[in-house]
């Protein structure tokens, strides 16, 4: 997601996020040791939904409030890069096929072993990160120093990382099979930035609307170049409803809502065509690559059911369109709530842990991934 929420200020030394990213990485207590023999490697893309601290060790810019309480609190005790009071999507996925917390892309290549750190596979998503190129993005005249700024992490980026580490695991053609056919590929969740900066710099929803298959287009070509790799194994999550966030709603305040949810209904109509032409796409990658597993994921109607239902899924109703830690541009607008768990958002744009808690299990279990994460792990042993 992009970093409407960052809290501008004094620019951190790389070297001393460096130390506290590390820091935070040997002092996670690794997952269970019941470790999955189907999938040897997690590699996942994407932005600050799934970001573990790529941004705070590669940005030349202010990280923000991340690195200060109560970012973190919930689960390591301490900030640890991550945009939530605890875990991610990605860190309950690698929780449950048994993997140690591996570091983020950018932490692990610091090390002093690459390969060592690699092992289990890398985190490769950036806090603001698009599906499109910062150069997409200057060539139609949009300032990518403003505030929130676009930074040159986009997919493709990602994927050139990702070859990086895959010439450090593999060294030969057979190698290299190995390691693509034994891996989980997680693309995304990616493209909500790419909307999101736009809207950030007062442009219309016409202006944004046909940037859609454009963002399409680009999240097909990631997948392709990982399929031309070899990856067997693919999950790519479509946006959660944009319009259902306190960040959009504050923004928006005189638009019309729908008087279901409560959402903001021309947003999240947008997200809808976003994700039906990802889907479509994905069918026709299918289509084109028979033995390749591409499993579309529900993002949408994951978290909009923690809005239309939050009682059921241990949230408050007063608060299910409020954030537990409401941060805009200009800073902190409120105190931590006391029970970040009741909350679907934390901050305003990003969600708590226990919201992610509810969306990873979607993912790993279903409904909201068919076949699940853990059922394909499961045919493959």
């Amino acid at each position: 997601m992009a970093v409407a929420s960052t809290l501008p200020g004094q620019l951190t030394a790389v070297t001393a996020l460096l130390a506290l990213s590390v820091a935070i990485t040997v002092s996670a207590a690794p997952a269970t040791a019941n470790r999955s023999r189907c999938y040897k490697h997690l590699f996942t893309f994407g932005d600050s939904l799934i970001d573990t601290g790529n941004f705070i060790v590669h940005s030349s810019t202010d990280s923000g409030p991340v690195l200060e309480l109560p970012y973190g609190e919930t689960f390591f005790g301490r900030p640890s890069g991550r945009w939530s009071d605890g875990r991610l999507v990605v860190d309950f996925i690698v929780e449950k096929l048994g993997f140690p917390y591996w570091p983020a892309y950018l932490q692990a290549a610091a090390g002093k072993s690459p390969a060592e750190e690699f092992r289990y596979g890398a985190n490769f998503a950036v806090v603001a990160a698009t599906a499109l190129s910062q150069d997409f993005f200057m060539k139609k005249n949009l300032s990518v120093d403003q505030f929130p700024p676009i930074l040159p992490y986009s997919l493709d980026v990602q994927i050139g990382w990702f070859k990086k580490v895959l010439a450090v695991l593999a060294s030969t053609d057979q190698e290299r099979k190995e390691v693509m056919e034994s891996s989980l590929f997680l693309v995304g969740e990616i493209g909500a930035n790419d909307y999101n900066h736009p809207f950030s710099r007062n442009k219309t929803l016409e202006w944004v609307r046909p940037l859609v298959p454009q963002v399409i287009s680009s999240i097909a070509l990631s997948i392709k170049a990982l399929i031309e790799l070899g990856a067997k194994t693919m999950f790519v999550p479509g946006i959660f409803p944009l319009g259902c966030t306190p960040q959009y709603l504050a923004l928006f305040p005189g638009d019309d809502r729908d008087p279901a949810t409560g959402c903001l209904w021309w947003l999240n109509d947008l997200i809808l065509l976003h994700n039906h032409m990802l889907e479509a796409r994905l069918e026709e990658l299918r289509r084109d690559h028979p033995s390749v597993s591409i499993t579309y994921v529900d993002s949408y109607d994951n978290a909009l059911g923690l809005v239309t239902a939050p009682t059921q899924n241990g949230f408050d109703k007063e608060t299910v369109l409020e954030a537990c830690y409401p941060v805009l541009s200009t800073g902190p607008s409120g105190m931590p709530c006391p029970e970040p768990s009741r909350y679907v958002s934390f901050d305003g744009l990003h969600m708590t842990e226990a919201a992610y808690r509810i969306m990873a299990r979607g993912m790993l279990d279903g409904p909201f991934a068919v076949p699940p994460i853990m059922s394909t792990c499961n045919h493959g042993c």
